[in-house]
Order: C-alpha cells, then structure tokens, then sequence
C-alpha cells in the first residue's frame, strides 16, 4: 500500500520502523528541471529532439533507458557512457543555479534520524549529484548512506536499488520505509516489499490514502 503524505503532516507514526529511505529528486530537492534541460541540450547537439512525454515517463529513472528511447534504438555500453557523461557534465553546472529545497524535506528528515531512525538516499542520480545534494540540504550528519542506481546493473523501477540498500543497511524490508514522489521509484519500493509514503506538496493532497 502506498500512503499519501507531505512533509508538514504529524500525524504518521514512525514507530515501527528502524530505517527511512528517500529517494533525491523530487523528494528531496527540485531539480528534474535542470535534467531535462541537460537532456535537452546533449540531444540537439545530437540533432535529436524528443516530445515532453518522454521526459515525463522517464522521471524518476536512470538514463539508459531514455536515452534508448530518445535515439530509438537500444545503445551500446560506450555509447551510453559517452552521452550519459555529456549530460552529467552538463547538469554539473546547471544544478547549482537550478536546484531548489523541496519545501519541509530536510527538516522532516532530520526529525526522523532524531528519533532513532537510520538515514538513507537511494537515488538514480550519479553519486557526485547525490552527496551534492546533501550538502545543498545541510544533512551530513544525519544520511548514513547513499546508493545510486546509476552504479548498479538495473535502476528504479527495478527494486534493485532498494533491495541494494536495504542489504547495505542490513535492514529487514518491513524495516524500512521509502519516500518517493516518481510512479518508477514507487514501484521499485513496492517491489522491494518497503512500506511506501509517496511524497506531494501539500496544496495537491485532497485524500490521505490512495
């Protein structure tokens, strides 16, 4: 089951769980914008333009899979190594200027690690982006580790990268619980059997549970 919550909700209780997992982008902090951006740009240098929806679909995932979309063909290693490290190279320098606080989130994380809670981000950005963004957010000290889809065979919404968490945490799944805003990075909680809370500002709330 995934329950609807945002982050100036006190309501929940956390009690039962040893582990929180967050996801980064769209949870933590605002910077899907910069991405696409990056996407973009790296994809006209390739004279190749795509439509809003494949941005849309890919939210959330690594970019193997856009970029198969995006060229339309199924791309090899050195090819994804080489366009993947264009749009990186290209989202280093956009995402300081782009990169904005998800309203509430770092202080409802540190209200859990202050609680007991462990602290992890399993995210499909690449690790630089990731501990950047920890920086950004002033949370150090409180995320206790970091896994990156973009380091592992298959990303969200595979539930490897939880499952790789939890196994690095050496938490049981009904342990833990997941924090994502994406439908890729819900299922790959589902699928790793976490107890989900898909995260939505609270102007967009109008139930509880879904």
């Amino acid at each position: 089951m995934v329950k609807r919550l945002s982050f100036d909700d006190i309501s929940v209780d956390f009690s039962s769980f040893d582990a929180a997992i967050f996801d980064l982008d769209g949870t933590l902090v605002h910077s899907e914008h910069a991405w696409e951006r990056a996407k973009r740009e790296v994809l006209a240098s390739y004279n190749i333009q795509v439509d809003q929806s494949l941005f849309h679909a890919h939210i959330g995932r690594g970019l193997k899979g856009f970029l198969d979309d995006a060229f339309g063909r199924s791309l090899n290693t050195q090819e994804h190594e080489e366009i993947g490290n264009k749009i990186g190279a290209r989202a280093d320098l956009l995402l300081p200027g782009y990169r904005t606080p998800v309203e509430g989130a770092a202080d409802f994380l540190r209200s859990l690690h202050d609680s007991g809670l462990r602290i992890a981000i399993c995210s499909s950005s690449p690790m630089r982006h990731i501990h950047s963004a920890i920086e950004f957010l002033a949370i150090q000290q409180q995320v206790e580790l970091c896994v990156s889809g973009a380091d592992l065979p298959r990303g969200k919404p595979d539930p490897l990268p939880y499952n790789e968490t939890l196994r690095r945490l050496d938490v049981a799944a009904q342990r833990a619980c997941a924090f994502e805003d994406s439908v890729s990075g819900i299922r790959s909680a589902l699928s790793a059997e976490l107890a989900v809370f898909e995260v939505v500002e609270p102007s967009k709330i109008q139930k509880k549970f879904r």
